[in-house]
């Protein structure tokens, strides 16, 4: 009878005298998920399975990954209808450390070898769906095996990818390392020249920067990232994903000006190249979507809370791409409704977000809002119950 992929697992662990705990902390996972491996209960993802031979002394050959047959059995199940969640462990939002999920990536990296840049190219695809349906906790997991295998297979782009995704999730769950996060994908893209990628990296430090306060520092970044691109339809997408940033960079510093000068570029940009196929890393898909929503922000970042709520009324939260990008806009239209005094929409609006996006609404942001209403509100139906689901009280 041929022996089970959790069998030569369990074998290999045991020969090398490791726990199931020790296993699963180098691969960024549970003891008890490593042990439902064992137990032929789960299949790990074939990025995750490269961590767990490096971890063990295993080559690909004795876990069954080899060539074209590995590609082949990744796009299987990049083609279920689950996506990326039907082949990552459950796990519970709740009891994730924002924290200890960003260290992982930054500190505790498990060892690799090289791997076929195929697996690497699917592996980031199913890491940015994973960021892109709000699965927070599952990419805190996905991102470590990911860096490491890309770093030692000297893709560097991919790692550049991997490493901008790293500093969103620290931008929206735990900020303290997100300037290191950004910083590392900077070094990795500016080694590839692909101003694209640098685009992305870009992106993900102005936002450091701007979360920090320093609103010119964030728009002379942009601005530099900006200069790179030329008038490919990739390159184009990116140049308009900059300027939202640097419009609300700008709103945020109080600079009405230079903000509406900014968006209104991003929505020319956006009216001359938008289809259907643009589809960046961070924050997904660029066009006049998109720009409305971040219209909401700017506006509201000006004290212009009713053009805030006229452009919101124009957005079909089923048009945005994902459930990031929904859950999104769902808290800017709360903080909107907050600040006209309007308690019971702003909650509507954190309800909608909690239904696209669990764990959205489970962020450092929204959870102050959510306290703040359930301080002065409490008597809203349902507000008390909510604010206990998203740890605000």
């Amino acid at each position: 009878m041929t022996e089970q992929l959790g069998d030569v697992l369990r074998r290999a662990r045991v020969l090398k005298r490791l726990s199931q705990g020790a296993v699963g902390d180098a691969v960024g996972y549970s003891a008890s998920w490593v042990s439902r491996v064992e137990a032929n209960k789960i299949r790990p993802d074939n990025t995750t399975l490269l961590a767990l031979c490096g971890v063990l002394g295993l080559s690909e050959d004795d876990v069954g990954l080899e060539g074209d047959d590995v590609h082949r059995r990744t796009l299987l199940t990049l083609g279920l209808g689950a996506g990326v969640a039907a082949v990552l462990p459950p796990s519970s939002a709740a009891a994730a450390d924002p924290k200890d999920l960003v260290e992982r990536s930054l500190f505790h990296l498990p060892d690799a070898r090289p791997v076929p840049r195929g697996q690497l190219a699917t592996a980031l695809v199913q890491a940015r769906t994973v960021f892109h349906e709000a699965h927070y906790t599952e990419l805190g997991k996905t991102l470590p095996p990911l860096i490491s295998g890309s770093l030692a297979s000297q893709a560097h782009d991919i790692a550049a990818r991997a490493y901008v995704l790293l500093a969103q999730l620290a931008i929206k769950n735990y900020q303290g390392y997100s300037w290191l996060a950004a910083d590392r994908a900077r070094a990795q893209a500016e080694i590839t020249g692909n101003p694209v990628v640098m685009g992305e990296a870009a992106h993900s430090m102005a936002i450091t920067m701007r979360r920090a306060g320093e609103y010119q520092a964030a728009l002379d970044h942009l601005a530099e990232a900006a200069a790179r691109l030329g008038q490919r339809e990739d390159q184009l997408a990116m140049r308009g994903t900059l300027l939202l940033t640097a419009s609300y960079s700008a709103a945020q510093a109080g600079w009405r000006g230079q903000a509406m000068e900014l968006i209104g570029e991003a929505e020319e940009t956006a009216k001359r190249k938008e289809t259907a196929a643009q589809r960046l890393y961070i924050p997904g898909v660029f066009g006049l979507d998109q720009t409305r929503v971040f219209r909401i922000s700017v506006h509201h970042a000006l004290g212009e809370d009713e053009q805030a709520l006229n452009y919101a009324a124009k957005i079909d939260l089923r048009r945005l791409p994902n459930a990031e990008r929904r859950g999104r806009t769902c808290m800017d239209v709360a903080r909107v409704w907050r600040d006209l005094g309007e308690p019971e929409r702003a909650f509507a609006a954190l309800r909608a977000l909690e239904q696209h996006a669990p764990e959205e609404a489970r962020r450092p942001k929204v959870r102050a809002i959510t306290s703040e209403l359930a301080a002065l509100n409490g008597e809203i139906p349902g507000l008390q119950r909510f604010a206990q689901r998203v740890g605000a009280v």
